[in-house]
């Protein structure tokens, strides 16, 4: 349709020139042109036969003038046809030829007019010469001597004037009159003498006249006019014919070459219904590879895509095909894909050879609809694209991105090797069809291999959800027991003496009980139950310290190497979760490592552009601080890798390890937005690499050390309402208060208590309330004692670790929140804040 516009206006220019070479090659009329022919000759036919008849008059051998009526006639018919003979001819010829058909009709007409006067004329004359023939004749056979030699003085006198009549002779013809006519003695014959000298006289008189009018018939133009007029007929004729002549070859000419473009038109409507069939097989082609990927299997996509690939190579007639699948954010299967038509030998080429060349193409001259296309390898300028192509035996090359939501998935490589292939824009269009075909069956299987991947994690997520809640409860419980144990050892300590027997043993009770509340931190920060106060830091100064501590708690078999830079990325973070990410994964490689070998650790920042999914999480695009732990150990396998998050999880014997260290570094990096990849081998070591989100820098907190010693502040009297569902904590607050100067006064049932301060609320100074209550929460109690008496203050006892919203506690108008097991000194200090 888009040619239509153009094939018009040709095919009008194409019907106007044949046309114009049709009227100009038309030969003219052969029937007019002999009829035109036929005139001219009958002019000049009778012409002659007119002067031979008028000769034939005027010497009396012509009887009558019927031959001359006959040739007028003729000329006259004639004459009706010639100015037909103006036809062959145009511009000045055709005027030359007008002219000169008026010259013939007027000659014509001129002969006409001395026909009829010299047949008038001949007609006297010869009945004069007729009667004076005969008269004399007469007269000499009857009269005497002396009248016979007059009259024959007079014939002989005549007949010379008739054969020859000049003025002399006319003269001699009128002296033998004038004697014949003299008086004589014979009178009988005097009227016969005398009408042969009047007969005598008009012969005299005519016979010049009538030779004249011969002599003007004779010199008439008609004839040489008729001929010069049938010369320039036919040299016009001729000129006509040959100017007809050429213009038939001339269309005879484009006739051959209308004749052969359309046999052109043919052939090529042949070659473009092969190629449409082509096509229309290709594209059925495409149409069966896209219905072959339509709920496909994943376990079939990989086979199905190298049948396609073939498929493509036979219908293109290529010599081989392959995908190459790029590894930047890869999960699933990676790689690629190929087929080599059988017998064709071409060196190996790696996939990201592959990718790199396609990335990096710089030749804009081979970029076509965003594929780059080279028909003719020879023909690159010297330069990679030309030697990698070169060194791969191809002689053309077709590469195609595969594109599917925005994200570049890889290539698809088409070689012809054997001969050169010129892509068409139509055939690139297809093969980018079949590209996107391809490339969507390698996204939709990533997506159900990331799909399970993720499900897993789901699963696993959960099940650490599960676990973290378990262990939630359980450090609540074992905090209610480390706040009887430590809480009365430190009660204890105050009484007895400091070299007492007793004493040292209280003190390795209390030492117990520390390294048990190490143990409850490190479940609730795994179960992600603890408040955290993230601020900014330099990593670098707090990973150069853990080191230090590794270095001297490993022996002197196990050596650390470090590449710390990063000294000037800061991250949002715990300083002391940071130390004990680094501790924990040291301590676990010293122990894979059987305590001999090289830990490395290394610290450095990365922007990847791309997000990558990790063996432990996903890392979107970003600025990162990255944190990496390498030993050359045992290594794990795949089973034990998918397992080393775990809590309670561990390889080593029983009693060797609580199964907490790795579980509790990646509740810490979970809590930090981090991301962790763990890559290991069996028999080639453990890597572990650690992604924490850098930031922008910015004035750190003030980190001051706290005092070692703070004075305890004791109470006045005030009077305390302590409540805790658990009666030995409950007592053991009393007694702890009382110690310190305050009055308690305890219940272990929130009703009793909510009772009690509703009988006397000013009774009161303080409230310290139990957080997890069977009845009703700590902070439901707050609330209902908040609304009886707004000004009054409540701490609120966890022991449970679980994160508080401030707006809940505010609500609640709780003042402050501190942690189980209770310790003298932080309870005398938080008392003093708000009573003091």
């Amino acid at each position: 349709m888009k040619s239509l516009p153009i094939l018009a206006p040709v095919v009008a220019c194409l019907l106007i020139v044949l046309t114009y070479l049709l009227v100009q090659g038309a030969a003219p009329d052969a029937a007019r042109h002999e009829r035109t022919l036929d005139a001219l000759r009958t002019v000049i036919l009778y012409n002659a036969a007119l002067q031979r008849d008028v000769l034939r008059a005027r010497t009396g051998l012509l009887h009558d003038y019927d031959p001359l009526v006959r040739s007028i006639d003729r000329l006259d018919e004639a004459t009706l046809a010639l100015p037909a003979a103006r036809d062959v001819a145009s511009g000045d010829a055709r005027a030359d030829i007008d002219r000169r058909v008026a010259g013939v009709i007027a000659a014509v007409r001129d002969e006409e007019t001395l026909v009829e006067t010299f047949k008038s004329v001949n007609a006297l004359l010869q009945n004069s010469l007729n009667y004076f023939n005969y008269m004399s004749g007469r007269l000499a056979s009857e009269g005497n001597g002396l009248r016979t030699v007059e009259i024959g003085a007079l014939t002989i006198a005549m007949s010379r004037f008739i054969g020859d009549p000049q003025p002399e002779e006319a003269k001699a013809v009128t002296a033998a009159l004038d004697r014949l006519e003299r008086p004589s003695i014979d009178t009988a014959r005097a009227g016969d003498v005398q009408s042969l000298g009047s007969h005598g006289q008009l012969i005299v008189s005519r016979l010049p006249e009538v030779d004249g009018l011969v002599s003007r018939l004779q010199a008439a133009p008609t004839g040489e006019r008729a001929r010069a007029l049938q010369d320039a007929y036919l040299a016009a004729h001729g000129r006509v014919a040959a100017r007809a002549a050429l213009f038939q070859t001339l269309l005879y000419i484009a006739a051959l070459v209308l004749v052969g473009y359309v046999a052109y038109l043919l052939a090529r409507l042949r070659r473009n219904a092969q190629i449409l069939r082509e096509r229309l097989e290709f594209e059925r082609l495409i149409a069966s590879i896209s219905s072959q990927f339509i709920n496909l299997p994943r376990d079939r996509i990989r086979s199905d895509i190298g049948e396609g690939l073939a498929r493509l190579v036979a219908q293109s007639g290529l010599d081989g095909a392959q995908i190459v699948v790029s590894r930047a954010g890869d999960v699933g299967p990676s790689g690629g894909y190929s087929y080599r038509r059988r017998g064709v030998d071409v060196p190996a080429r790696s996939a990201n050879d592959m990718i790199e060349l396609a990335s990096r193409w710089t030749l804009t001259d081979n970029e076509l609809q965003g594929c780059i296309s080279v028909p003719r390898v020879g023909d690159l300028p010297d330069g990679l694209e030309k030697e990698r192509l070169r060194a791969w035996r191809l002689r053309s090359w077709l590469c195609i991105p595969l594109w599917h939501s925005g994200e570049r998935l890889g290539f698809l490589a088409l070689d012809a090797v054997t001969h050169e292939k010129h892509w068409t824009d139509d055939d690139i269009a297809l093969l980018r069809t079949a590209a996107e075909i391809f490339a969507n069956a390698i996204a939709r299987e990533r997506s159900e291999h990331e799909r399970e991947a993720l499900q897993a994690r789901l699963n696993q997520s959960q099940r650490l959800e599960a676990i973290g809640t378990l262990a939630g409860g359980i450090a609540h419980e074992f905090n209610n027991i480390l706040g009887a144990i430590l809480g009365y050892g430190e009660m204890a300590l105050a009484v007895l003496l400091k070299d007492s027997r007793a004493r040292r043993y209280v003190q390795q009770i209390m030492k117990a009980g520390e390294r048990a509340q190490d143990v409850t931190e490190q479940i609730l920060a795994f179960g992600r139950r603890r408040e955290r106060r993230h601020r900014a830091l330099t990593a670098q100064p707090v990973v150069a310290e853990a080191v230090d501590l590794l270095r001297a708690s490993f022996p002197a078999t196990l050596s650390v190497e470090t590449h710390l830079a990063a000294a000037d990325a800061v991250m949002m973070g715990d300083p002391t979760e940071l130390q004990q990410v680094v501790m924990n994964l040291g301590a676990n490689a010293g122990q894979a490592m059987n305590d001999r070998g090289v830990l490395r650790v290394d610290l450095d920042t990365t922007a990847p552009v791309e997000a990558s999914m990790l063996s432990h999480g996903n890392l979107p695009p970003g600025r990162y601080i990255r944190l990496a732990v390498r030993d050359s150990g045992s290594g794990m396998d795949q089973a034990t890798l998918e397992r080393i998050f775990e809590p309670f999880f561990t390889t080593k014997p029983a009693g060797q390890g609580t199964g907490l260290g790795l579980s509790t570094a990646h509740g810490i990096v979970a809590a930090h937005g981090g991301a962790l990849d763990v890559e290991s081998k069996v028999g080639e070591g453990t890597t572990f690499e650690i992604y924490f989100p850098r930031v922008e820098r910015a004035a750190e907190d003030a980190h001051k050390d706290e005092a070692a010693d703070v004075p305890i502040q004791y109470g006045s009297g005030e009077t305390i309402l302590v409540v805790d569902d658990d009666r030995p904590l409950m007592q053991l607050a009393e007694e702890m208060l009382a110690a310190l100067g305050y009055e308690p006064v305890g219940f272990d049932r929130t009703p009793a208590a909510l009772n009690a301060f509703r009988t006397d609320p000013e009774r009161f100074d303080l409230v310290l309330t139990d957080e997890v209550m069977p009845e009703m929460t700590g902070i439901e109690l707050s609330g209902q004692l908040h609304r009886i008496r707004p000004d009054l203050p409540v701490v609120l006892m966890t022991g449970y670790g679980r994160p508080l919203r401030s707006r809940q506690l505010t609500a609640a108008g709780i003042s402050e929140v501190i942690k189980k097991p209770l310790l003298s000194a932080a309870v005398a200090q938080c008392l003093a804040r708000h009573l003091h």
